[in-house]
């Protein structure tokens, strides 16, 4: 049986509590998070310990059994007290389900501090191999230097038996010591169904707004010079850009910044969509250390996708998707052109093209069953 720590927990209990405002955000973490805790329940029994991320209120423990699998949420309060409960609450939680059942091994979202703490105490304890995965490296994330959390969760990071990596690149530093790694980039869902598109052409982003390090603010300027007729450019998630964004959209209406919604919600916006973007800038450094799970998220809606050349990202993408070769407000006014100068049915072929790639190389029972192989042979 598998002990399985993260931010992420069921969608039945990540919905209710974020359409009741208790959460927000943190729509990343448990896609991802989500994916893996399903697949790897194809393979073996897993109880999904979990810390809610953005906690908005308090909120009590919750507990239910869904398709087999056991999802443990510990309770949470808003506030500086936060991570000190998390902490407290996930390893007395995780006591609780290792006494109670056979757990064989703990796998870890590595880079949540709370679930990271709780894992590395509790494999040591009760002497259960421990693995990480890897969806970031603290030493190069977004926002530069590391603070206090960053610098823990780093440390923290060393101290695993065993390594799932997004990137090769990662090995040399979250890895010292040589331990067992493998690269496994992510893994998509189900594929939704496919709808028709909106009578309005729309190009999408979803994720962190952050104006520079997701590349909000070039690939906006180079949307309103590229003056396409009836189309328009809609941002989904939070971050400091979203003041940028209300504030732009002032002057051109064709730009709207659409708030934070549910994974449902933005599932059916994606396959409504005309063209799903990605512009983050690819030589920042922390790039070489991250595989946007947004890749896959886009991918698998049938809409075509436009994104940089992103170093994290396998070669092989990249022949299924439009990439921004030049990333400037020039380079996207001329990419943008010509992909509306196409035809409909080139651009739905391109879409369907990557789902297809995705869904038969890269969907979550397969890259999960990768993470369980490794797990069980060391």
């Amino acid at each position: 049986m598998i002990l399985y720590l993260s931010a992420g927990t069921s969608y039945s209990i990540y919905d209710e509590l974020f359409n009741k405002g208790f959460i927000k955000g943190g729509y990343q973490q448990q896609k991802f998070n989500d994916n893996i805790i399903r697949g790897l329940s194809n393979f073996d029994k897993v109880v999904a310990l979990s810390a809610l991320p953005y906690v908005n209120c308090k909120i009590g423990e919750i507990e239910k059994e869904e398709n087999g699998i056991l999802y443990h949420t510990i309770k949470s309060v808003k506030g500086k007290l936060n991570k000190i409960v998390k902490i407290t609450e996930l390893i007395k939680a995780g006591k609780k389900i290792i006494k109670k059942y056979k757990i064989d091994c703990i796998v870890c979202d590595a880079i949540s501090s709370a679930p990271s703490m709780a894992s590395v105490k509790l494999g040591r304890k009760y002497n259960i191999p421990i693995y990480a995965i890897v969806t970031d490296v603290p030493e190069k994330m977004v926002g530069g230097e590391m603070g206090f959390t960053g610098k823990i969760t780093a440390k923290l990071m060393k101290k695993y038996d065993g390594y799932i990596l997004l990137t090769e690149q990662m090995n040399g530093i979250v890895n010292p010591n040589n331990k067992p790694y493998i690269v496994m980039e992510g893994a998509c869902a189900n594929a939704p169904e496919l709808s028709s598109k909106g009578s309005v052409k729309n190009i999408i982003y979803s994720g962190s707004l952050w104006k520079n390090d997701a590349g909000i603010e070039y690939f906006t300027k180079g949307f309103i010079n590229a003056n396409l007729d009836g189309v328009e450019l809609h941002y989904y998630g939070t971050g400091e850009a979203v003041s940028y964004l209300e504030e732009i959209s002032k002057t051109y209406p064709s730009v709207k910044y659409m708030g934070c919604v549910t994974n449902e919600q933005i599932v059916k916006e994606q396959t409504k969509a005309t063209l799903l973007v990605n512009p983050r800038p690819s030589n920042e450094e922390f790039c070489k250390y991250s595989f946007p799970s947004k890749t896959f998220e886009y991918m698998v809606s049938g809409t075509p996708v436009l994104m940089t050349k992103l170093p994290g990202v396998q070669k092989e993408y990249f022949d299924y998707v439009f990439t921004i070769d030049n990333e400037t407000k020039d380079g996207v006014k001329e990419k943008l052109q010509e992909i509306f100068a196409m035809s409909t049915d080139e651009l739905i072929e391109k879409g369907l093209t990557a789902r297809k790639f995705v869904m038969e190389n890269k969907n979550y029972i397969a890259q999960s069953e990768k993470i369980f192989k490794f797990i069980k042979s060391n």
